[in-house]
């Protein structure tokens, strides 16, 4: 019995040692993996770094040393100081795993003191800095309590972060060789092998590329280790008449294009006189109609890159809208009536607008697939075209509308977006107007017409979705400027304006549908 009894004294007396270690760990993080590089400043006499160290293990921590920081750092191809850089503090981490780096300086003077700095391993962020004050010249009981409770508080609030893991991708052709084009840009040739880090979910359409063999693409995930073997089948053989084979759907240089397109549109007009009363209006946005056709007919005779890039493109669009001005009482027009006020009516017309355009245009392609121009990479449009711009309004006394016949310069950049099938372009067109309408409302401006020019931009994405049949949408600003001469007649007060300017502008969001044949 008395041994029995002495043995519980003795466990009781263990419980007695070890519960204030249990007690103040429970002050914050339990079980931490923490890097304490070396006190800064300490001294032989002070041996700070071996009590602190001390004190944040008997808290529950792994703490690791300076040597075991430096040892990790030089087998992931870093050396020195790391911990002085949070950026480097979060690569290491992806190889070893600790929560936080706790980096302690000493400051000396009459009121000496310890300044702490945690870190969150896994983002290399300073997420706080203590200091505290001591009243000796040497660490007591009081001060190590603080400082672990301290340390406790912050690291008990840093959160693991699961990094990604690393994978390998490779790719392989039969034959071997072939250009791996990711993105748009070469980045290898077969077989290739990519170490990356993992992307949840990610996928990217690859192509491969080589010199007699037809193009082929590879949907890679990004999320796992894997491997992708494609064979490349040869390309077809010219004809003995010089013609380019078998014309079918895919990637390549068009042939032939036809689309349909949705445009809403919103259009305003102003102009200003030296004398006289000018003209402006306003329209409602309403929805333009438009359907585009692009012929490239070497393709079909030639097997020459730069002859295949001359073509025609024709485009026509008409569209419905209400336009609103100001009559006198008692004109006789073809409008509604709004408001009557002082003489003066309101009106809304019913008005028409239709577009046409005639284009030459040669296409420069700018990058090569092995030996020949890729009809897929960069390109660049030249056009030279005759443009036709009309707006009419029912018969009214003031204004019956507006004409634009003239030459279009432009000028389109084309490029990819990571696949072949997705295109951007962006254009700028220039007009000369040589022709503003009959004479019927060129006199309502002016005797003559000094000049008129425009503007245009309009950029585009386009995807084919399957064999040719694509979607697009765009946006596309026009302006246009006219300078009239002499005098003209815009009321019934025949009120004559002198010199009068005419400025133009209407924007279009475009949808469409079309397709290409190769």
């Amino acid at each position: 019995m008395n041994t029995i009894k002495s043995l519980a004294y003795a466990v009781f007396f263990v419980f007695l040692c070890i519960a204030p270690i249990f007690a103040n760990a429970q002050d914050g993080s339990i079980g931490r993996l923490i890097d304490v590089p070396d006190v800064e400043n300490d001294t032989p006499k002070m041996k700070l770094t071996e009590e602190l160290r001390s004190a944040l293990g008997d808290a529950g921590h792994i703490v690791f040393t300076e040597d075991e920081m430096r040892a990790a750092a030089r087998a992931n191809g870093m050396s020195g100081q790391y911990w002085l850089n949070g950026d480097q503090i979060a690569k290491i981490n992806k190889k070893i795993r600790h929560d936080a780096v706790v980096r302690f300086v000493y400051q000396s003077g009459k009121k000496p003191s310890v300044v702490i700095y945690i870190y969150n391993a896994y983002t290399g962020e300073m997420v706080q800095d203590l200091e505290r004050r001591l009243k000796k010249k040497k660490l007591t009981k009081d001060d190590k309590s603080a400082i672990v409770r301290g340390v406790n508080m912050i690291v008990s609030e840093i959160m693991p972060i699961e990094y990604p893991e690393e994978i390998e991708i490779r790719v392989d052709s039969t034959p071997q060789g072939a250009n791996v084009v990711r993105k748009g840009v070469k980045v290898g040739t077969t077989p290739y092998v990519l170490k990356m880090e993992e992307v949840k979910g990610a996928s990217e359409q690859w192509t491969l590329e080589l010199e007699g063999k037809e193009s082929s693409m590879v949907l890679v995930n990004l999320d796992k280790t894997a491997e992708y073997s494609v064979v490349l089948n040869d390309l077809p053989n010219p004809t003995s008449d010089g013609t380019r084979g078998k014309v079918t759907g895919g990637t390549g240089r068009p042939i032939f294009s036809i689309g349909f397109n949705v445009s809403p549109t919103i259009r305003r007009l102003d102009s200003s006189a030296d004398d006289g009363t000018p003209i402006a209006y306003r329209t409602q946005a309403f929805p333009e109609f438009s359907f585009d056709v692009g012929f490239f007919p070497f393709g079909l005779v030639s097997t020459s890159d730069y002859l295949q890039g001359l073509g025609i493109q024709l485009g026509v669009g008409f569209g419905f809208l209400d336009s609103t001005l100001v009559v006198g009482v008692g004109d006789k027009h073809e409008c509604t009536v709004n408001d009557t006020t002082d003489g003066s009516a309101t009106v809304t017309c019913n008005s028409s607008y239709i577009r046409f355009n005639a284009d030459l245009v040669y296409r420069l392609l700018l990058q090569k697939k092995g030996e020949r121009l890729n009809p897929n990479g960069l390109a660049l449009d030249f056009i030279l075209g005759f443009n036709l711009a009309k707006y009419t309004i029912d018969t009214n006394p003031i204004y019956t509308g507006h004409d634009y016949t003239g030459a279009k310069l432009g000028l389109k950049f084309s490029t990819p977006l990571g696949l072949n099938n997705l295109r951007f372009d962006a254009g700028l067109n220039f007009y000369i107007n040589a022709g503003q309408g009959d004479i019927n409302k060129l006199s309502k401006w002016g005797s003559l017409k000094e000049k008129s020019w425009g503007l245009n931009f309009a950029a585009h994405v386009l995807y084919d979705i399957w064999r040719g049949i694509y979607a697009q949408v765009g946006y596309s600003l026009t302006y246009m400027y006219t300078d009239f001469g002499g005098v003209g007649c815009l009321d019934k007060h025949c009120l004559v304006p002198k010199n009068a300017e005419s400025k133009d502008m209407y924007h279009e969001i475009m949808l469409g549908l079309g397709y290409m044949l190769y």
